[in-house]
């Protein structure tokens, strides 16, 4: 490293005595604890550093002082977060617990230890629900980490700091999240194609999860949805069954006293969306249930057919 870049990271660690006079005295003793090692005998004033990221929800963002993508952490609860009795819950939850137990098998035939899977169905029928629950096991069961990709910035991002990443922890379970990968990808071939380098080619990295998901599977290219490799598993996630909409009532009003059975009956055919707004109508704003379920059924939409043969593994 040459002396002009040494004077530079000199320059963006250094405060001003007006900048030091502002900071807070309890942020103080978070600046210049301990030193770097920078080239061949030199040291420069550091902030603490860490091993290892906190197991958590995080997003990517440039960090324009020191020039390179940042891991932002994001607040998530999981501790309300419970498992619906939908089959493609269980399968998914399953699946994903198999996966990381079998990393020493897929290193023992030569495999990529990744997986993909994808998510479609009409809106509001619980695929967020999903990946909450995937997102859960991971943090507190893995000490893992999940990356949000929510845009084409993000994307990019991510082929830029996940080589970094997997340098400082080359272990770490990781999940990828992709929600509404039609609105990134959909109409961009340059997305289309980070992403395929991403999911099945130059890009890939071990020990990770992609989860997307969509309301319009027909929307993606072939070559995104029709290769195993990238997205190995397809889950079709239907309108909530009363069994599910049971359970969603008995858990949030486990202490109401709601005619369940009739909730249940008048609620057929819509989505866990409109479940929730049930819900909040009648027991949060004290809106008569008659107005709110015939409001709800006046906004609730035919679902659009969406034949499970329409997106898969085609025969060729």
């Amino acid at each position: 490293m040459g002396i002009k870049n040494y004077e530079r990271l000199i320059e963006d660690i250094m405060i001003t005595a007006e900048e030091e006079d502002y900071i807070s005295d309890n942020k103080k003793k978070d600046i210049f604890t301990q030193w770097t090692v920078v080239g061949d005998g030199g040291f420069v004033p550091s902030v603490p550093t860490v091993e290892r990221l906190s197991p958590g929800l995080y997003e990517l963002a440039w960090d324009n002082k020191y020039n390179t993508v940042s891991f932002i952490g994001q607040k998530m609860n999981t501790d309300e977060l419970y498992e619906l009795p939908t089959a493609e819950i269980k399968e998914i939850l399953s699946d994903i617990k198999s996966f990381w137990s079998k990393s020493s098998d897929y290193q023992r035939y030569k495999l990529m230890h990744k997986r993909g899977i994808l998510l479609y169905g009409d809106p509001g029928c619980g695929k967020s629900g999903i990946l909450q629950l995937c997102m859960k096991h991971i943090i507190q069961e893995l000490s893992g980490v999940v990356i949000n990709l929510k845009d084409e910035d993000s994307v990019k991002h991510y082929v830029d700091a996940i080589p970094r990443f997997r340098q400082i922890e080359p272990n770490r379970p990781l999940i990828v999240i992709i929600e509404d990968i039609d609105a990134i990808a959909g109409d961009s071939n340059y997305v289309n194609s980070i992403l395929l380098n991403i999911l099945d080619g130059v890009k890939q990295i071990e020990n990770v999860v992609y989860i997307a998901t969509t309301n319009y599977p027909e929307r993606l290219a072939e070559r995104i949805t029709n290769r195993p490799s990238r997205f190995d598993r397809r889950y079709y996630i239907a309108s909530p069954s009363k069994e599910v909409r049971r359970s969603y009532l008995l858990n949030k009003g486990a202490d109401l006293k709601l005619d369940i059975e009739r909730w249940v009956k008048d609620t057929e055919g819509m989505s866990m969306s409109h479940l929730k707004e049930l819900f909040i109508s009648v027991v949060v704003l004290d809106i008569k249930y008659e107005d709110a379920i015939a409001h709800l059924k006046g906004l609730k939409k035919s679902p659009r057919n969406k034949s499970q043969g329409g997106i898969g593994f085609s025969s060729e």
